[in-house]
């Protein structure tokens, strides 16, 4: 659900629309969404039928997501430092578009964003009419990402809006092939674009269901695939402890492509050594998801 431990990919291509004056231009970035591994652990109660999205061509929802994301970094015997980006608030406006043999394309239009940062807050004042557009299949999962910063938009806007964007690609409920019924738990599996190999894996409970309408408990456990990374520049460092989990709870309304409503908070602590010599860097990292609808 999270990528509590993610560092943003590069973006893999990138294009220019015209801005209409010719005075600025709109410039396009694509980023890949890991693919997610869904396994059925308990059906639950009857009666059980199959959760797919139903989104109809040309239907629009509001939505309101909050991200906010911490890191806490001490190397060796340094004093720690803060590398925490600013909580950034994003109405979105989902217009549901054309499918394919990929899925549902989603556009995701941004309008006033905010920022309890005085810097971040400026910045965003130029990002309404930001666009995303994301591929979404019936099961809810997400296999691409396109970001589209309205022009007027400076590199700290950028980030911001691509950082919680990105994060809310990971808060996109993704749903078991199988029928389910109220109690049903399945696992969610996903990779996480980061420093090192992570897998992010999601148990979901199916606590109530209402017609179309999900109310979904999630617990969140991240672990690395390797017991090292290597680090441009800085070499191999050895993975001494990782533990990052978290919990929340999500509603989700099967006719929208973005939950209705919810929070999910992942938290965690590491530490990573270099073997020639002994160096140690600790980190405590943690990211929060709210969303709502205005």
């Amino acid at each position: 659900m999270l990528a509590a431990a993610a560092v943003l990919p590069a973006a893999c291509s990138t294009g220019q629309d015209d801005a209409g004056d010719g005075s600025a231009e709109r410039v396009t970035v694509t980023l890949p969404v890991p693919p997610t591994t869904v396994t059925l652990l308990d059906p639950g109660a009857e009666p059980r039928g199959v959760l797919a999205y139903q989104l109809v061509h040309g239907t629009e929802s509001e939505h309101l997501i909050t991200a906010r994301s911490t890191i806490a970094q001490v190397l060796g015997g340094d004093p720690e430092q803060d590398f925490s980006r600013p909580e950034v608030t994003l109405p979105l406006t989902a217009r549901i578009g054309a499918s394919n043999a990929m899925g549902q394309n989603v556009t995701l239009t941004v309008g006033d964003a905010t920022s309890p940062d005085d810097s971040t807050r400026a910045a965003l004042q130029d990002a309404p009419g930001s666009e995303a557009t994301l591929r979404m299949s019936l099961s809810g999962a997400v296999h691409e990402l396109t970001l589209s910063p309205s022009p007027a938009s400076n590199d700290t806007a950028r980030e911001a809006l691509e950082h919680a964007l990105f994060q809310t690609v990971y808060g996109v409920g993704v749903m078991p092939s199988e029928p389910v019924g109220i109690g049903a738990r399945w696992l969610i599996e996903q990779p996480i674009e980061s420093a090192t190999d992570i897998v992010q894996s999601t148990t979901v409970t199916l606590r109530e269901k209402t017609d179309d309408v999900l109310v979904l408990d999630v617990s969140v456990n991240q672990q690395p695939s390797l017991e090292y990374f290597d680090t441009p520049g800085a070499g191999r460092l050895l993975i001494d402890t990782f533990s990052s989990n978290g919990s929340g709870t999500i509603t989700v309304d099967l006719e929208k492509p973005l939950p209705v409503s919810g929070q999910v908070e992942v938290r965690g602590e590491q530490q990573y050594s270099d073997p020639a010599t002994g160096f140690t860097l600790q980190q405590r990292t943690g990211i929060a998801l709210n969303w709502s609808q205005p």
